[in-house]
């Protein structure tokens, strides 16, 4: 665990009170993980899982456990060309493991919106809900060939029928919460230099720079938000919830005039670039996480505000 949401979601964890045992493929990755939570050292242990597709895999490290989250998975642009074998068997590896360790009460996974939403164009004002009846099939053939973008939605599609398949199956004792959030946003944990901005901030900040947005509208969820997500999704939602219970999280939407007037406002020396194309798209609906999860997301200003602030600061 050593990603962008990973990093933030191990932070909330551990300061709700859990001891945390990250698992990271190297060892030396956990040096970094040792400085970012270094007020932390006594609730923290390391286990090193070199392959986390392997059956198996996560047997050892998940005895006398009783909470799992799992949020391993290639992003678009980590130089990865199969994004689903390590998304699906990953998952599945984890959910088998779990299913040896009696101590375990709930697995939390992290997921995303391109879980509930086809591959493909939406009809402009759809509604997003974690109950869309939705036509999620896609040519698995066909993928090596497709855009990297579109290789990372399939992965997430084909994760989430496997942990819905995983649990009809083998009928869990223990509950899974998956978190869906919109593109994520907000101060990295991760990032030390300039040069590492990757992932979501990266397109975010290229959108204000280069004036060519990450999609027709900006519908974002601060990192804090799906942290804190993941927390309560362990110990919120009860043992009577069973089977799958999916949560959305996302701010409201916003044109992207509204956010390109916003920093040009906060931040007039920085060259802000404007491409006036503006379309609804989809609209999300959060309020399955609202009721039973309390959430109360931070809005476009900061999510925009912590991913600027941070890059300004690492420019010098």
């Amino acid at each position: 665990m050593k990603s962008f949401i990973g990093s933030q979601v191990a932070l909330r964890t551990l300061e709700a009170g859990f001891n945390v045992c990250l698992v990271v493929r190297r060892e030396d990755q956990a040096d970094k993980l040792r400085r970012i939570f270094a007020e932390h050292q006594d609730k923290i242990t390391f286990v090193v899982v070199p392959d986390i597709t392997a059956p198996g895999g996560f047997d050892e490290c998940l005895q006398g456990v009783e909470y799992v989250m799992h949020v391993a998975s290639p992003i678009p642009g980590s130089g990865t060309a199969d994004h689903l074998t390590p998304a699906v068997k990953g998952t599945v590896s984890v959910l088998q493991s779990a299913l040896k360790v009696p101590s375990i009460r709930k697995v939390v996974i992290t997921a995303s919106i391109f879980s509930l939403i086809p591959i493909g164009p939406i009809p402009d004002g759809a509604v997003v809900r974690e109950d869309n009846d939705f036509d999620f099939t896609f040519d698995v053939e066909s993928l090596p060939g497709r855009p990297e973008i579109e290789k990372y939605h399939a992965s997430k599609i084909a994760a989430q029928k496997a942990v819905i398949d995983f649990v009809a199956a083998n009928n869990p004792p223990f509950d899974i919460a998956t978190i869906h959030p919109i593109y994520v946003f907000g101060r990295s944990l991760a990032q030390e230099t300039a040069e590492q901005l990757n992932g979501t901030n990266r397109l975010l900040f290229l959108s204000l720079t280069s004036g060519m947005p990450l999609d027709g509208q900006f519908i974002g969820v601060h990192v804090d938000d799906v942290a804190i997500a993941h927390v309560r999704a362990l110990t919120r939602s009860g043992s009577t919830v069973k089977g799958v219970q999916p949560y959305l999280v996302s701010c409201k939407r916003h044109s992207w005039r509204e956010v390109y007037g916003f920093v040009k406002t906060r931040y007039p020396n920085v060259p802000v670039k404007l491409d006036p194309v503006d379309s609804t798209n989809y609209m999300v609906d959060t309020t399955r996480a609202e009721r039973k999860l309390g959430m109360e997301f931070r809005q476009m200003e900061e999510q925009v505000a912590e991913v600027t602030d941070q890059q300004l600061e690492l420019r010098g």
